[in-house]
């Protein structure tokens, strides 16, 4: 079809294409490299499996909007037979009546799948089109004129298509499987005979070109636009991290000199690829409690700043690197990184499983470990753990008066037990989470548990310590419980804190402490399994259950605290529309717990809003910081016929 002109026209156009393609490639993974090494070359097989089944399923982009989500996915897998049908189209140019596929079957169940999902992107476009530029949904807060001129590439080649092949069947030549071709021969293309063979050329080569030109300016434009996602994304899901989630690396405190991230090259590479892998969809924005309360703090606008400083950033990354600006103060605000509660809900629902949390974290070691800038309120907090080794600063010694009357046993006297206890610094001085701790003990003893406590020996596990970037602190509280415990034998902890938990179980390790630890809600429901402990159900309560960020999504502990709220009441549980994995924040971590909220409305405000719209009486959770939030927030927001109860204190009023 093509002339030899023509084809060396294309030939021409390819080669002008890739070149301009692998510049702006190789400019981004120069950038990219610009950042530290990290090792995510472990397990390559797992690796590139998950992420095949993720991008060729498209499972990520189904999470939270499902007709969004399949509409995305109709694209995706409309261009993957496309890619058949164009290679096929090139064959076509280059040579007359030659078709790679053959005449046969596998020709015309290629057309078909082709037919098909050219309409379905049609309507996918449509849709999108509507979505972004005539309601705007809240999550895409700006109009994109890189998304416009996608969708029109995307809507050209569907149509150029369908054209296309509508052309080659006139007059009324019709091939097997090019049923939306032919519609448009029957009622768009002038009728049999109107069209001279040499017009019906001119339009073939016209409606090929165009195709083409277009298959070629898209694959520029995804280069120079945020539509990059599309390559990075993928290689970004076989870099995930398969460790803890939003694991913070342990600070060799004595050898570093550096602390944090002060500048856009002391993120990692992972960090690196992660903005070029966002694809600006605002699920985080949706989710994040700091967003929806009205907070400075937006995961998609954090990394898209990041993202702008570092291509801004490319001429000094490696002329002079110490010229770069600081990400603190002049990239992202302070206000930004210290609204963040880390609760991972960011993360949770990225289809591209960006790390979110990871930058901020950086950026909060090196405020407080490099430049002593934090929240005022935290001089209470590091005060507290340096000196009397809990965040309130309580005196010390007072640490174990709560169980005075409960006849706990100190394990320093019992020597050996099965269950350690660890209490917790709430539990210990907060008088609303002595509360919970008295009936965890009680619901034990009824047991018949053989356990024990460390009393005034126990420490602040360094949870706030960490999660507020004093790497330092968290260093000190953690060796020293890490020393108390190996001096002890026991088979397991049990704690009544997901913080706690967590920072035991998964942080630990890495110091030397490694143990067996259950949440208290892992051990009632064994007790209740074991009948060890018996309740009597009741039906005149109206419950509904908080997950706390630390217990399920860092540590996917749901099914056991709704299947004990089942046993104990006879009503069925009124789930939050923000529950299991998408669970909102109550506001208490990353620091929050011993931080004003100074714009926006309080999360723990909004999380009660939540909560009342269920029509539940009671918000029940398994965290003694929540807790805490929920029992301030019923008196602040005047909610005084609602309560809030732990799964220990619902379970020990219904004991029998």
């Amino acid at each position: 079809m093509l002339s030899w002109i023509e084809k060396i026209v294309f030939i021409a156009a390819v080669a002008l294409a890739a070149g301009l393609a692998f510049a702006e490639f190789r400019k981004k993974f120069r950038l990219i490299s610009s950042g530290q090494k990290v090792r995510r070359f472990d397990r390559p097989g797992l690796r590139l499996g998950q992420m095949l089944y993720k991008v060729f399923l498209q499972i990520p982009v189904f999470s939270q909007r499902p007709v969004t989500g399949f509409f995305h996915a109709v694209i995706f897998w409309g261009f993957l037979i496309f890619l058949g049908v164009t290679l096929n189209h090139v064959a076509e140019g280059f040579f007359t009546g030659f078709s790679l596929f053959g005449y046969g079957s596998i020709y015309s169940l290629l057309l078909f799948m082709a037919n098909l999902f050219a309409g379905l992107i049609i309507l996918a476009v449509i849709y999108f089109f509507v979505r972004r530029y005539v309601f705007r949904v809240s999550s895409l807060d700006r109009p994109s004129y890189q998304s416009l001129t996608v969708l029109f590439f995307i809507f050209t080649l569907m149509v150029s298509f369908i054209f296309y092949e509508a052309f080659k069947m006139y007059p009324r030549q019709f091939i097997d499987g090019d049923f939306l071709a032919r519609w448009a021969l029957l009622h768009v293309l002038p009728e049999p005979g109107a069209l001279t063979s040499f017009s019906q050329g001119l339009w073939l080569k016209f409606l090929w070109w165009l195709h083409i030109l277009i298959i070629m300016a898209f694959g520029v434009f995804i280069m120079y636009s945020k539509h990059l996602h599309l390559l990075a994304g993928p290689i970004n899901l076989v870099f995930k991290n398969l460790g803890v989630k939003a694991e913070i690396p342990l600070l060799n405190l004595e050898e570093q000199e550096k602390f944090g991230t002060p500048q856009i090259n002391d993120l990692n590479r992972k960090d690196l690829l992660d903005l070029f892998s966002c694809a600006e969809c605002g699920r985080c924005d949706d989710v994040c409690p700091a967003f929806q309360s009205g907070k400075a703090l937006s995961p998609k606008n954090l990394l898209e700043k990041l993202k702008n400083h570092l291509m801004a950033s490319a001429p000094l990354l490696h002329s002079n690197p110490a010229d770069l600006k600081k990400l603190l103060g002049e990239v992202i605000s302070e206000e930004e990184v210290w609204d963040c509660t880390t609760c991972a809900a960011c993360m949770e629902v990225c289809p591209m499983l960006n790390e979110h949390i990871a930058k901020i974290m950086g950026m909060r070691q090196f405020s407080v470990l490099m430049e002593s800038r934090f929240p005022e309120e935290f001089q209470t907090l590091y005060r507290g753990l340096e000196n009397q080794g809990n965040p309130w600063g309580i005196n010390a010694d007072t640490r174990s008066e709560w169980a005075k009357d409960l006849q706990i046993p100190l394990i320093s006297e019992k020597g050996e037990t099965d269950i350690l206890l660890w209490v917790g610094c709430a539990g210990s001085f907060d008088q609303h989470s002595q509360k919970i701790a008295r009936s965890f003990v009680k619901i034990l003893q009824r047991a018949g548990a053989d356990f024990a406590f460390l009393g005034n020996e126990e420490k602040c596990c360094g949870d706030p310590a960490r999660r507020s970037g004093m790497e330092y602190l968290f260093q000190i509280q953690a060796r020293q419980n890490i020393e108390t415990l190996n001096h002890y034998k026991f088979r397991r902890i049990i704690t009544t804190c997901p913080h706690g938990y967590h920072v035991l179980k998964n942080e630990y390790p890495k110091m030397g402490g490694n143990y067996q630890v259950l949440h208290h809600a892992e051990l009632l429901h064994e007790l209740m399994a074991q009948n060890k402990i018996q309740i009597a159900p009741s039906s005149s309560v109206k419950l509904t259950y908080h997950d706390p960020c630390y217990l399920g999504r860092y540590n996917h502990i749901y099914d056991q605290p709704r299947q004990l709220l089942e046993n104990l009441n006879q009503q069925r549980l009124l789930e939050m529309a923000a529950s299991k994995k998408t669970s909102f924040c109550c506001g208490a971590g990353g620091g929050g717990m011993w931080k004003e909220e100074k714009s926006g409305k309080r999360i723990s405000h909004c999380r009660m809003e939540q909560a009342e719209k269920t029509g539940a009486d009671t918000i029940v959770t398994a965290c003694p910081f929540c807790s805490i939030m929920f029992h301030d927030a019923i008196a602040e927001t005047g909610r005084e016929k609602m309560k809030t109860l732990d799964l220990a204190q619902a379970i020990e009023e219904k004991l029998i």
